[in-house]
C-alpha cells in the first residue's frame, strides 16, 4: 500500500501560462475573420481559470492511497474508491496514471492524474515509480 499525497504544481502552472499566452497570440494574430476570433477568445481564460484553479489547489486529487487492486482518491473534497491505476506515461519529468472510478456523485468514470517532478518530494517520487512499475499488476 502506497499512500501519498501530491501538492499542485508550480511546472504545470508555469507551462500553462506560457501554451495560453501563445493561445491568446496565436488568435489575435491569425488571419481568421474577426467573428471567429470573438468566438472563440473567451476559451482562452476560461481554460486558464481551470489550470488556475488546480494550481490553488481546489481541483484534483489531494490524497491518494494506492493498492495492489484499487485505489482510494480524494477528488475535489470526494472520497472515492478507483480500479486498478493504468499507467499512461511515467518518466523523470512526468507521471500520468488514469484511474477508473466507481460510484462517484460527481458522475466522472475516470480520472487521470499528471505528476510533475515538484508534485511530491523525491523520495514519494521514487515510490510511485517503483510502485506503478513492479507492484501495480
Amino acid at each position: 500500500m502506497l499512500q501519498l499525497r501530491p501538492v499542485p504544481s508550480r511546472l504545470r502552472w508555469l507551462l500553462a501560462l506560457a501554451a495560453h499566452g501563445l493561445a491568446a497570440a496565436a488568435l489575435f494574430h491569425a488571419g481568421a475573420p474577426g467573428w471567429l476570433k470573438l468566438i472563440l477568445a473567451p476559451f482562452v481564460p476560461a481554460s486558464l481559470w481551470r489550470e488556475a484553479m488546480i494550481f490553488l489547489g481546489r481541483k484534483e486529487a489531494a490524497e491518494l492511497c494506492l493498492s495492489a487492486g484499487s485505489a482510494e482518491l480524494w477528488i475535489d473534497g470526494e472520497a472515492v474508491t478507483a480500479g486498478q491505476a493504468r499507467t499512461l506515461h511515467c518518466s523523470e519529468l512526468m507521471i500520468v496514471i488514469e484511474f477508473p472510478v466507481r460510484g462517484a456523485e460527481s458522475g466522472r468514470r475516470r480520472f487521470t492524474l499528471v505528476l510533475f517532478p515538484d508534485s511530491l518530494p523525491a523520495g514519494d517520487m521514487r515510490r510511485l515509480r517503483r510502485w506503478l512499475n513492479y507492484e501495480s499488476g
